[in-house]
């Protein structure tokens, strides 16, 4: 930019991360033009970070292929869907035992499943997976504990949330279910539950086992006093 034609003294500082693994930081140069639309200036910093700006049709590519769009157009005020994130926590309080596992469905009637993606984040102690499916679209999800201790999950809690395509949760931990994050909870809720049923097996397989034993020992009979 030349001195007298346009020039900006406004900067911006922006962070993404990536997968909640990978963090870029860079400033970006603000310009005010004439149209009333600010521009953003300078974004050749995030092409290291796989990160493509389409500032025609006002968008941003992330490396995933998600798309997410920087300005609310008319049409997408107009539409009712847009910009109402749909809690999808459990529809009733649930204790959880350690090592254990509660289960429950999505609501049908909250939101269509069409139009939505469904996020989801773990706490300390629970792990979600989401279970059951119907033509590829999320139905339910199955909480599991994998402390020691009960858990004691409040109604509506906000492990999972139903967005709208193209838009990010609001809070802060959220990773989608064909994220590399999601299938590394995974491993770690298969790790800290057990199946009650197999877990029952087990118990009657081990009695079964344990009553063809010979005691560990040995009583001798004597005979009885008179």
């Amino acid at each position: 930019m030349s001195e007298g034609k346009v020039s900006t003294a406004r900067r911006a500082q922006v962070k993404i991360t990536l997968d909640w693994e990978m963090a870029y930081e860079f400033e970006m140069w603000v310009l005010a033009n004439s149209a009333g639309i600010d521009a953003v200036l300078g974004t050749d910093s995030m092409i290291p970070a796989g990160i493509r700006f389409d500032l025609f049709h006002g968008d941003v590519q992330l490396p995933n292929e998600i798309g997410i769009p920087l300005v609310k157009t008319r049409n997408m005020l107009e539409r009712e869907e847009y910009g109402s994130h749909v809690n999808a926590g459990p529809p009733e309080q649930l204790d959880i035992p350690g090592h254990e596992w509660r289960e429950y469905r999505l609501s049908k009637r909250q939101v269509a499943l069409e139009t939505h993606i469904l996020w989801v984040r773990r706490k300390e102690k629970i792990v979600p997976l989401v279970t059951l499916f119907c033509r590829g679209r999320p139905q339910g999800i199955k909480l599991i504990n994998i402390s020691d201790r009960t858990v004691y999950f409040l109604v509506h809690d906000d492990t999972g949330v139903l967005v709208p395509a193209g838009e990010l949760p609001r809070g802060d931990g959220y990773v989608r279910v064909d994220s590399k994050k999601y299938r590394d909870w995974q491993v770690l809720a298969y790790e800290g539950w057990r199946d009650r049923e197999l877990f029952q097996r087990e118990c009657e397989r081990y009695e079964q086992w344990l009553a063809t034993q010979p005691p560990s020992v040995e009583r001798p009979d004597y005979p009885e006093l008179r």
